[in-house]
């Protein structure tokens, strides 16, 4: 006879995994806005934002639709080695879709883009979900290039903000001069070696390493594609779009119009790392480091937080769902028509 409590045990997981991905990130998210925001007067907040030139926050959508646009050509590159020639305007609408997705559920746009391009392109799932991979490496890899130059063209800016504050200093060369911080590392590299090493049979060593082989693969592909110079294009494309599309904010208010390129590159450079950390399309972590970021050129915590909530209302947002709604329609339409 069967135990009812095992029974339960799947859907009680289940519940658990939900509440991790989904409503954590979300109310984690909401706490810190709601934190950051506590702290400042609303009415003065909103008297901000009415000042604002709303003119060039609405301009300034238009290279966030260009940036993601470019990204869909850019995973078109990705796929056509691999033997699949899909639509341009399936990527785009998947991809329009998918930061909808990440909105409501971190991360998930990820696999509802694959999801539905595979659906409409007939292109295996598998397929789809290394080239999407490929494609986040890519953005690693330039997040990293962008904040490395950001941090090189202000390095004196930074160094005299770390001698204002010698307490942050020497916690920093605490951390470097630290063997615990070297240990750890090498801890971590000879753990990784032995897991993959001495138990290969493993049925999830076994998973990720057959993951691992099959992006070396499609890798390999793509290394020996020829347009591999419009990849680099396109990536350039892409996040010169993304920086307009945040820099071009700047503008639109009188405490940040002045504040030069310099510091357009180390806010977006910040605020792009900050995306690394689950939440609903950045909610939370995006305004802490845009806040935090304009703090460090004199702009006051009341002037950064109007600035943060406005843009991210407008830009992450309101843009984000009316973009991910067409997107989502336009591709439920192709798929009907498909059947």
């Amino acid at each position: 006879m069967d135990d009812p409590k095992k029974e339960k045990n799947p859907s009680k997981s289940s519940n658990l995994n939900k509440f991790i991905k989904v409503v954590l990130p979300l109310l984690l998210g909401i706490y810190i806005v709601y934190y950051l925001i506590n702290k400042i007067d609303v009415h003065e907040l909103w008297a901000v934002l009415k000042g604002a030139n709303w003119s060039i926050l609405l301009f300034s959508l238009l290279f966030g639709l260009l940036g993601n646009s470019v990204r869909a050509y850019r995973w078109m590159l990705f796929i056509k080695p691999l033997g699949y020639s899909p639509k341009l305007s399936n990527l785009c609408f998947a991809i329009y879709g998918g930061y909808a997705v990440n909105l409501a559920i971190p991360r998930a746009g990820e696999i509802w883009k694959c999801g539905m391009t595979a659906k409409v392109e007939k292109i295996p799932f598998t397929k789809l979900f290394g080239t999407m991979i490929l494609d986040r490496i890519f953005d690693m890899f330039t997040v990293v290039f962008i904040s490395i130059a950001a941090f090189i063209i202000n390095m004196q800016f930074f160094i005299s903000q770390l001698e204002q504050n010698k307490s942050t200093f020497d916690f920093i060369m605490m951390i470097l001069k630290s063997p615990i911080l070297y240990i750890a590392i090498v801890a971590a590299v000879i753990t990784t070696y032995i897991v993959f090493k001495f138990f290969k049979e493993n049925i999830i060593v076994k998973k990720v390493r057959n993951f691992i082989a099959s992006m070396i693969n499609d890798m390999k592909t793509i290394w020996h594609m020829k347009t591999k110079g419009r990849l680099l294009l396109a990536t350039i494309a892409i996040w010169g779009s993304y920086f307009l599309y945040f820099y071009t904010t700047f503008y639109a208010f009188s405490f940040t119009e002045n504040l030069g390129i310099t510091a357009g590159l180390i806010t977006f450079a910040l605020s792009s790392l900050s995306m690394i950390i689950p939440s609903n399309g950045g909610l939370g972590p995006w305004q802490i480091a845009v806040i935090a970021s304009l703090m460090l050129y004199d702009v006051s915590e009341l002037n950064a937080t109007a600035f943060a909530t406005g843009v991210f209302a407008i830009q992450s947002i309101i843009w984000t769902i009316v973009c991910g709604l067409f997107g989502i329609i336009a591709l439920a339409v192709k798929n009907r028509n498909s059947n």
